[in-house]
């Protein structure tokens, strides 16, 4: 599971993980559907790592809200629309791990045309998927529209994945020109990026986080550049600033739990951006000076 950063995390509550068959009856829906159309892609970021990414696309003409707590990708949702089998005999069904828990709630705002996206990691969620694939073959499916969510799909959209017998699972290629993503990167004052995780540490001064036309030309970029150089994330990525680089990581690496000890990771953090959310939070360790504002990269 992904380190989130605080305070972009809209997600709260201790997380269970329990087993369940990929079969499970489903309750009638309760509300009508948003016009916001369900895609999903197969990704193999790393050799026999498989994702699905999700992209729900506002497909009205009017701005549209949802809640995160209702996306297909937040638990216990998840569950419930994905199913997953193996090919050897009919609904033969792959066991799932899902994670359950007690998540909070943000509102996205969706213009016509923008979509909110991101992914399952295939590999956490089902643990005998490559002996599966290996032996059998695996097929995913799921129903249009899914009964248990609150969306439709887009018109012509399959309904299912299929990954054969015996696939070697190599890495998705991608042609990325890594000498404007060198000069892209030096832009936007990228520190890092922590493995395994759509983060970035960048620097950034306290001047450019108060002027927020700044700071919309910024996420701007760094949208671009995530676009250009970083093509197995979804559009679901988080930032975090800071105004030394000595101080760039999460609060639990072990450096800057002792900087925080002392005060000063708090100070050098001065914002934090999610994507998904399309929230700035500047200060976020300062109170006098926190607050939050809705910043889209969406053009």
């Amino acid at each position: 599971m992904k380190r989130l950063l605080w305070p972009t995390l809209f997600c709260f509550g201790v997380l269970a993980v329990v087993s369940v068959s990929s079969g499970q009856a489903e309750e009638p829906e309760a509300e009508p559907r948003l016009p916001l159309a369900l895609e999903v892609f197969l990704k193999k970021p790393q050799n026999r790592q498989y994702e699905i990414h999700i992209h729900l696309t506002n497909i009205s003409s009017e701005t549209l809200t949802v809640d995160v707590h209702d996306l297909p990708w937040t638990p216990p949702n998840d569950s419930k629309w994905l199913l997953a089998f193996r090919m050897d005999a009919p609904r033969s069904p792959l066991a799932q791990t899902v994670f359950r828990g007690n998540f909070g709630s943000q509102r996205i705002r969706l213009l016509p045309g923008e979509s909110v996206q991101d992914r399952l990691v295939l590999n956490h969620r089902m643990p005998t998927l490559l002996d599966d694939i290996q032996r059998f073959g695996v097929q995913l499916q799921w129903d249009c529209p899914p009964p248990s969510l609150k969306f439709v799909c887009k018109n012509g959209a399959p309904r299912t994945i299929t990954i054969p017998k015996e696939d070697l699972g190599q890495r998705d290629v991608y042609a990325i020109d890594n000498i404007a993503c060198r000069k892209q990167e030096q832009a936007i004052g990228l520190v890092s990026i922590p493995q395994d995780h759509d983060v970035l540490f960048l620097l950034a001064s306290e001047f450019v986080m108060t002027d927020l036309e700044k700071m919309q030309a910024l996420l701007y970029q760094v949208d671009d550049y995530v676009r250009q150089c970083q093509p197995r994330w979804t559009n679901s990525w988080a930032v975090s600033f800071f105004t030394e680089e000595r101080f760039a990581g999460f609060v639990s690496d072990i450096e800057n739990e002792r900087y925080f000890e002392q005060g000063l990771w708090q100070h050098a953090n001065i914002g934090q951006y999610s994507s998904q959310i399309r929230t700035l939070f500047r200060f976020p360790w300062i109170r006098k000076k926190a607050d939050s504002v809705y910043l889209s990269v969406y053009r």
